[in-house]
């Protein structure tokens, strides 16, 4: 008896439908899987085997052929033991499931017949079509699909429980999901705050305006200056993110889940702050590898790549950061194919001024040679530091601020000043694509920019005096725009761009 049975495979990002077609007739007893499996697909006969003894079935004693169309797409994963174990149930007669095209399955058995998570169901239940289609997902996965507002799923511990809703119809185990619920927002955890951290209001006001903005930024300054603290403090003034936002992020996180992943796959709520170790390799950073996973870059998508010791990562790993920065997107091709992950992310680093580190301390002495420092700096390269929007130098506290548990202004002040501008940007912004100051092209940072005749001269005579390129100087435009904003501003002045300007003294 032939039966099909729905899925989907993940490709990249994307879930595309795939068909579990089922063969089962009587002759010499045999089982064939067609269709371009991988080795956890190909595997998949024993524990679905298995898994079927496990509810007191048996469906060896048939000639098998299974065709995973479309035969030219590779499937990979294990997320087709279920809608394999209901095809053999269903094709050998073991059980007979009413209205069976209605169901989209996914899923990963054990032996003994529970169901496990499996990755990408958020991306599954969002591409799955409004024609009274039914999701089946293992439990596990169930907070994933009830994200999607609407869907209509069921989920099951185990094949037998599976089993039982679906012979009986499914109507009495169907949900509706109700989609992103605010109570479901994070914590943002053992995040620290800006009113710990002594001193360095430079450091924090460019930080605050690159949050404002979502711009790139670079911190360098001596060994134990606070770089990495200040970078740390960012996430705690980072505007909440957007239920758009939560879903775009969660997708890709669902995506990526490693196996061996177990419990429930909470959405994330808070925006990723990704810190790759300077070891990292090109396709761990953005993306790849035999299963075109994402990488960290992708993984910091609305939230911040953060690159400690910005010179001892590898250049070339870099330099793919290069389009990314610009376009938001990584395109990742390979022999099996093409994927596009999203990573629009601000991009932070910190550097020290030289090898030993006190180029830049008013109280030691470099020890490093002229070309020393020259060959530290080159490391890295002009496209990338021009990408980078908020260059600061970070001077080394003084020992005797230290004193009488001081304490600066809280990171919540500074955020409630953050969201202000957001608001702005998302007023001006209504209806494009946009949803920042640094995402803007440069027609829209001229336009935006509002400046007077005078003002313009200003900021043409300044980029002269600082060879800034053309992306340079939008890039200017940009940052301005944001100081504006937090000034609540409607035109950028000589002020702002002299403020912005400051920014710029790395490139």
């Amino acid at each position: 008896m032939f039966k099909r049975i729905r899925s989907y495979c993940l490709f990249g990002i994307k879930a595309v439908p795939v068909s579990v077609e089922v063969d089962s007739s009587q002759g010499l007893p045999g089982f064939t899987l067609v269709g371009l499996p991988d080795n956890a697909v190909r595997e998949s006969r024993e524990r679905v085997v298995s898994a079927i003894r496990s509810i007191g079935k048996v469906v060896t004693g048939f000639r098998t052929t299974v065709n995973l169309s479309p035969a030219d797409l590779r499937k990979e994963g294990s997320a087709l033991d279920l809608p394999l174990a209901i095809g053999l149930l269903v094709s050998t007669g073991e059980i007979e499931v009413p209205k069976l095209e209605r169901y989209v399955l996914v899923g990963e058995l054990s032996l003994d017949g529970l169901l496990k998570p499996v990755r990408g169901v958020l991306s599954i239940a969002m591409s799955l079509p409004k024609d009274g289609s039914i999701l089946v997902v293992p439990r596990a996965n169930a907070r994933e699909a009830s994200l999607v507002e609407g869907l209509n799923f069921i989920c099951a511990e185990s094949l037998k429980e599976c089993v039982d809703i679906l012979v009986s119809g499914g109507d009495s185990g169907i949900r509706i999901a109700t989609g992103l619920c605010r109570d479901m927002q994070s914590e943002l955890g053992d995040v620290p705050d800006f009113e710990n951290v002594v001193g360095m209001e430079g450091v924090k006001r460019a930080l605050e305006i690159a949050a404002a903005g979502a711009h790139n930024f670079l911190l360098v300054g001596s060994p134990g200056a606070g770089k990495t603290l200040c970078a740390r403090c960012l996430p705690g003034i980072l505007p909440e993110m957007t239920e758009q936002e939560v879903l775009e992020t969660t997708r890709i996180h669902s995506c990526a889940r490693r196996a061996g992943d177990s419990g429930d796959f909470n959405p994330v709520t808070v925006r990723p702050f990704r810190t790759p170790h300077h070891s990292a390799s090109m396709v761990s950073l953005v993306g790849g590898g035999s299963r075109l996973a994402p990488g960290e870059a992708s993984l910091a998508h609305n939230g911040v790549l953060f690159l400690d010791e910005l010179p001892e990562f590898n250049r070339s790993v870099l330099e793919a950061l290069r389009e990314p920065m610009e376009e938001g997107s990584i395109s990742v091709s390979r022999a099996s194919g093409t994927v596009v992950w999203p990573a629009r992310f601000m991009m932070g680093a910190a550097m020290n001024p030289c090898p030993c580190g006190f180029a830049m301390d008013p109280k030691r002495a470099c020890t490093c040679l002229p070309d020393a420092r020259k060959r530290y700096r080159e490391k890295i390269s002009g496209p990338l530091l021009d990408r980078i929007d908020i260059q600061v130098s970070v001077p080394p506290v003084d020992t005797k601020m230290l004193s009488g548990n001081p304490r600066g202004e809280s990171s919540s002040k500074i955020r409630a000043r953050v969201c202000r501008a957001r608001d702005v940007q998302r007023a001006r912004f209504e209806g494009t694509p946009f949803k920042s100051n640094a995402e803007m092209t440069s027609e829209k940072a001229y336009r935006f920019a509002a400046m007077s005749r005078e003002t313009e001269r200003f900021a043409i005579a300044a980029a002269d005096k600082m060879n800034l390129s053309a992306r340079g100087y939008y890039r200017l435009l940009k940052v301005s725009r944001t100081i504006a904003d937090l000034r609540g501003c409607g035109n950028v002045e000589v002020e702002d761009l002299s403020e912005a300007l400051r920014y710029r003294a790395f490139c």
